[in-house]
């Protein structure tokens, strides 16, 4: 019994003793929005330069800097997407890349959105173009689609 408690011992000890790094080891500088909430309000901490997280009251915070007007919908800042119902609703396929894509996974196409910050999107049916969306928009659907692509 004895030999059993000193090895437990020795294991929690080597466990404490080598264990990974805080999750928060890593410095970050807070942008000011951020800096100012953690002043504000007690127990947060800065998850990166534009986000905070305060777990006791289940609070997080995106800085207005992290926020950028080409995110349209739920389309992420940077991609194209294709949704299939109007108005960037329903099921969604979106790229983080400009290419030419096939939309074959949907029934059908309903709208497109285009979150980048120049360029268009054309929603097309074989090399018709049906629908386009310029930098930062969306735009609905109303004939078959089978591609999106960007330029």
């Amino acid at each position: 019994m004895k030999k059993l408690t000193m090895l437990a011992v020795g294991v929690v000890s080597a466990a404490v003793v080598f264990s990974a790094p805080a999750a928060h080891a890593r410095e970050i500088t807070p942008d000011h929005e951020i800096a100012y909430a953690l002043e504000q309000v007690p127990d947060g901490y800065a998850t990166s330069e534009h986000t905070a997280s305060w777990p006791r009251i289940g609070m997080e915070m995106v800085s207005s800097l992290a926020i950028t007007s080409f995110a349209v919908g739920s389309c992420a800042t940077g991609a194209i997407c294709a949704y299939s119902g109007y108005s960037l609703t329903g099921s969604k396929l979106s790229w983080s890349s400009c290419s030419t894509y096939s939309t074959a996974a949907l029934p059908s196409v309903g709208s497109i959105a285009n979150a980048r910050s120049s360029g268009t999107l054309r929603a097309r049916n074989g090399t018709t173009v049906v629908a386009t969306a310029g930098a930062g928009g969306q735009a609905n659907v109303w004939s078959a689609v089978t591609n999106v692509q960007c330029s």
